[in-house]
């Protein structure tokens, strides 16, 4: 790799916008959040995401044109070929022209993907999964997506939506996903609809041990995983039994990744980080109804090394991957 130079990313979640400035070693020079840009009107957003970058770069003490490139990142569908978000279960966006209007407004190269194959070239460039050939990564958030590394590159598919593994279906007559099919994997572990299921089982009794933990206090807007997790934890038998059909799962969604790809290394985001090996261990033990031991054996299921930043470093990841460094 040359030596240092900052990069521009911005990283398009389901209920806020990360705008950072890194530099090409990883070294994140500043970073701010517009909490629910992405669910107000893009013609209002797009011009408060271009403030951001430069005003980022100005407290650098950097110019605009110091910027090697920006990396943008989105949750699918998207058209990687045209830089368009098609749409999003979970954003309101529709056929959005977010490279070119970004490229117009910043005047530098912008380079494009989907935030789960940014993910992975996050963890891949900076992260766990540095230096290995095979790999996969899979947000574990508000919803469920992945991306992948094989033979050496990021595999993107005919029009880059490879990698959406949160939608594939685990069973046909499964729970309604807002992608508009049903039994998806993030229908049953995807964030907003674990927060969806768990309002409907609890947040109309206030008296229920789930709304009395600290991290509910009644509010049923509070309920989802960080309330799920130490409400399994605390032994509460329906947050277990939920719990426990989440890691089933997982595990079901993981060894249908590992039978396709035959990963040297997977790497679970967000949710993963929390639970850590609440998650991992039955997981594990799980995978074997799902995967041959031959392919399951040699592959390393792990967390994100980059934590909470990995939303500030994918937009980087992706603006060297673009320029093929």
């Amino acid at each position: 790799m040359p030596s240092s130079f900052p990069l521009l990313g911005i990283d398009i979640g389901g209920t806020k916008i990360a705008v950072c400035l890194a530099d090409s070693s990883g070294k994140i020079l500043g970073n701010e959040r517009i909490i629910g840009g992405s669910q107000t009107r893009y013609e209002e957003t797009l011009p408060r995401m271009v403030e951001l970058a430069h005003k980022l770069v100005a407290d650098a003490g950097l110019a605009m044109a110091d910027i090697r490139a920006c990396g943008v990142t989105s949750p699918g569908p998207v058209d990687l070929a045209k830089g368009v978000i098609i749409r999003s279960p979970n954003m309101p966006w529709r056929n959005v022209a977010l490279r070119d209007d970004l490229a117009r407004e910043l005047k530098r190269p912008v380079f494009f993907d989907n935030d789960a194959n940014a993910g992975m070239l996050a963890e891949w460039v900076f992260g766990a999964a540095k230096g290995a050939q095979n790999a996969l990564y899979v947000t574990l958030s508000t919803g469920i997506g992945g991306g992948v590394v094989t033979e050496g590159r990021i595999l993107h598919g005919v029009n880059g939506n490879a990698g959406e593994i949160g939608h594939v279906v685990l069973d046909i007559n499964g729970p309604k996903c807002g992608c508009g099919m049903s039994g998806c994997w993030e229908a049953y572990c995807g964030g907003l609809n674990v927060m969806k299921r768990m309002q409907a089982q609890f947040g109309g009794n206030p008296d229920h041990p789930v709304m009395r933990l600290p991290e509910v206090g009644g509010a049923p807007e509070k309920l989802g995983y960080p309330a799920l997790i130490p409400a399994a934890k605390a032994g509460i038998p329906e947050a277990v039994a939920m719990w426990d059909e989440i890691c089933l799962r997982t595990a079901q969604g993981l060894g249908v990744m590992i039978m396709t790809y035959n990963p040297e290394v997977i790497v679970l985001g967000t949710v993963a980080l929390h639970a850590g090996d609440f998650l991992l261990n039955p997981v594990r033990e799980l995978l074997p109804r799902f995967a041959w031991s031959e392919s399951s054996r040699p592959c390393r299921i792990t967390t994100s090394a980059l934590g909470l930043h990995i939303g500030e470093l994918a937009g980087p990841a992706v603006a060297l991957n673009g320029l093929n460094l």
